[in-house]
């Protein structure tokens, strides 16, 4: 009797993995565009003293969380990260949409936005990175 339970339970065990593993997959692209953003932040914040750079990058930084956002949006089982990326985004949205008004944007808040979006998508980073592989 005990036999069979033991060959009925790892039987069940390859199934239960499976099915977890297709409710809670580990993204590679998912985690590679959020390490671009972190990456690109950090870059970008060292540019913000300069204008020529700084509304540039603002719009990169805007297009690449607005991309983001796109690319969570349907996935299943994957809500903390969907909402995630949309915070994210308005914090990218709001720094272009102060380039875009046309007057003089501090550096100070350049690089506090760069900042933030950084030490977001870190993260981020961590929570996509503990997902089951």
């Amino acid at each position: 009797m005990k036999k069979l339970l033991l060959i009925l339970a790892v039987a069940l065990l390859p199934g239960c993995v499976l099915m977890d593993s297709y409710l809670m997959k580990y993204d590679t692209n998912e985690y590679r565009i959020i390490t671009e953003i972190r990456a690109e932040a950090s870059g970008y914040k060292t540019e913000c003293s300069n204008p020529l750079m700084s509304n540039p990058n603002a719009i990169a930084m805007a297009e690449k969380t607005q991309f983001f956002v796109f690319y969570t949006q349907y996935q299943p089982h994957n809500e903390p990260v969907q909402k995630a990326s949309v915070e994210l985004n308005k914090i990218a949205q709001g720094l272009k949409d102060q380039y875009a008004k046309g007057t003089q944007v501090s550096p100070i808040f350049c690089k506090l936005k760069f900042e933030t979006i950084e030490k977001s998508a870190e993260s981020m980073q961590k929570v996509i990175g503990d997902k089951p592989r």
